[in-house]
């Protein structure tokens, strides 16, 4: 680990509030430790992440949304996640603290489970992937190794929130250097992880092979699927027999197709029935060897949970408790001989009564401290409860009495505690502003940045003093940030488009990403031929939204008509035929009753709405 060592974090105080007690375990890409919750006294687990990984941007993005999904899930059966925390560079996650083993690790132990213990163990565990996928979560290694049976018994599924991350960044960067933890077992995989896909129904299949695995019977496999390249082998599994009316749900859970697969309540309920056709399990007996101490001195406080109305899980044996008496007997003796050796002071060496600074302000007790030369240790604590400068907590406890040059041990309120911030790339500026002041943080300012592929008002950048930030970092409440948001495309400027032709005009508004409204206006014009351009409802030069549609009027060309042979036809014959064409009403000239000739002649093309002379035939 990049901290110089993985346990260069024991001792230490993370975030103002986890006191880190020791090393539980330590990889290349991870180290776990076990802390205490200053704020609560609670255990916890803190997963400290390698930097090299914390700095994979693909998998800080996938981190941060998959924590803030996970930590909605309060499950007995699904290991709790609290919050997502960076120190020096690299990630750490807060989880519960489980006192237990591996499933995997019992399994290589030899230790032998019977059906009704497996089917008790598969629908807790079902139970628990409910939660999850309840929460759109998928789990992805579901597998004995992320499994923890507790001392008292209690299974948990855990990782969930790791392994979408990692695989994200094995997409990117990493795909080269790789991830530096171990690749998921692959007969654990259901069949379409090979394509690169996932899905509930994949957790499902894991989960029955696991069970399968539990139950100590070797797999029996089928090739079915062959590659020019390669040869790509793809379980069948063939459910074992002794598992009896469970059979036939786990058989479902298995299915090469997912769509064919049972879904987790389905599963659940299946096995809770097969339950009811076994004798109530007797409790797995944990060997010696792998039973866990309890490093932080508390234990896990379980209910039993009801499968059916005739069949409850039975409580482990309660052997820790023999051991937690002697521990606490062996720190009262302990505490009781430090409290006589320090109630018997040397000669010389005077020691005064230690009174309740808890409440206080620091300065004062510094002056209280200077006066009874004591040396005063200040551990900094967050806290949204005390202001800066007011002591929390105190060793030795008031009453006590304390040597001249020995030290008091005070937790001082620094303020309140970080925030981390969010990630709200991709939401509206509105449901933006929204989830940054839920965090606590406050937007100074919205700035608008033209964007062709972006949706307007989509948040594209976030920034903190200038900078931009992603989210999952720690600051402090109440930080302001300016969110840069999409303005939408470019304005584009409407060409001028009277004098082209149709297809010209349609071209130039095509390459400025305009349309032509349909249909056009057509009219006819005596000066503009037709098929030409002579008007557009968006004049040149205006600014529009990408995509704005612009109006044309296109020339239908001269509207002239032929003037019609009228000889012969009677006056009113003639009007009547000239109106119709489109003509004004005829002058008469000469007496007669038929037409003799028109001016202008007939066969001449004159503008509609003329008007045309009859001349009579003089009788």
């Amino acid at each position: 680990m990049s901290l110089g060592g993985a346990s260069d974090l024991v001792g230490r105080v993370v975030n103002d509030r986890y006191r880190v007690l020791a090393l539980l375990a330590d990889q290349e890409t991870v180290a776990e430790y076990a802390a205490i919750d200053l704020e609560t006294g609670a255990p916890v687990s803190i997963n400290l992440l390698s930097e090299s990984i914390s700095k994979d941007s693909e998998f800080a993005r996938r981190l941060v949304s998959d924590i803030e999904l996970s930590s909605r899930v309060e499950h007995r059966h699904i290991e709790q996640v609290f919050e997502l925390g960076e120190i020096e560079g690299q990630f750490y996650v807060v989880t519960e603290y489980v006192v237990g083993t591996r499933l995997d690790l019992l399994l290589e132990a030899g230790v032998s489970m019977t059906a009704p213990q497996v089917i008790k163990l598969g629908y807790e565990l079902c139970d628990g992937l409910l939660a999850l996928h309840s929460e759109g979560i998928i789990h992805a290694d579901v597998s004995p190794r992320n499994v923890i049976v507790s001392n008292e018994g209690v299974p948990k599924l855990s990782n969930g929130f790791l392994i979408n991350a990692l695989l994200e960044a094995e997409r990117g960067r990493l795909d080269s250097v790789g991830m530096g933890v171990e690749q998921r077992p692959p007969h654990f995989l259901a069949p379409e992880i090979l394509n690169g896909s996932s899905s509930q129904a994949a957790d499902i299949y894991s989960l029955a092979v696991t069970l399968h695995e539990a139950l100590g019977r070797s797999l029996e496999t089928t090739a079915w699927e062959d590659n020019s390249s390669e040869v790509t082998r793809i379980q069948q599994v063939k459910v074992a027999s002794e598992f009896g009316a469970a059979v036939e749900v786990l058989n479902r859970a298995i299915a090469i197709e997912p769509d064919f697969r049972c879904g987790a309540i389905e599963m659940k309920e299946g096995l809770a029935r097969a339950a009811k056709h076994f004798v109530a399990p007797q409790a797995i007996r944990i060997p010696e060897s792998l039973l866990q101490n309890d490093l932080i001195g508390v234990h896990s406080q379980v209910d039993p949970v009801r499968l059916e109305p005739d069949m409850q899980p039975l409580r482990w044996r309660p052997v820790w408790k023999l051991g937690a008496s002697m521990f606490l007997f062996l720190m009262l003796f302990v505490a009781a001989a430090a409290w006589a050796v320090s109630s018997v002071q040397p000669q010389g060496i005077s020691s005064h009564l230690v009174e309740e600074y808890v409440g206080r302000t620091i300065g004062e007790v510094r002056g209280k401290a200077d006066s009874m030369n004591w040396i005063l240790d200040e551990d900094q604590i967050r806290s949204d409860d005390l202001p800066p400068g007011i002591v929390m907590a105190q060793r030795p406890s008031s009453g006590r009495r304390l040597s001249e040059g020995s030290i008091l041990v005070v937790e001082v309120s620094s303020g309140p505690r970080l925030r981390i911030t969010p990630v709200v790339v991709g939401l509206s500026s509105d449901d933006a502003m929204r989830r940054m002041e839920a965090k606590g943080f406050s937007v100074d300012s919205i700035q608008p940045v033209y964007d062709e592929s972006v949706a307007k008002d989509e948040v594209m950048k976030v920034l903190i003093e200038g900078e931009e930030v992603l989210g999952g970092r720690l600051r402090e409440p109440g930080t302001k940030a300016t969110l840069i948001v999409s303005g939408g495309p470019v304005p584009r400027t409407v060409p001028q488009l009277v004098g082209m032709s149709q297809e010209s005009a349609a071209a130039a508004l095509q390459a400025t990403q305009l349309e032509i409204a349909v249909p056009p206006i057509r009219e006819f014009s005596e000066v503009i031929e037709e098929g030409i351009v002579i008007g557009q409802s968006v004049s040149p030069g205006r600014l529009v939204e990408r995509g704005s549609s612009v109006l044309l009027t296109i020339s239908l060309g001269s509207d002239r008509q032929e003037v019609p042979e009228l000889g012969g036809l009677s006056v009113v014959e003639a009007q009547r035929k000239l109106s119709e064409l489109g003509f004004l009403a005829s002058t008469v000239f000469g007496e007669g009753s038929e037409v003799q000739s028109t001016d202008p002649p007939a066969g001449t093309l004159i503008p509609r709405g003329s008007t045309v002379v009859l001349r009579l035939l003089t009788n």
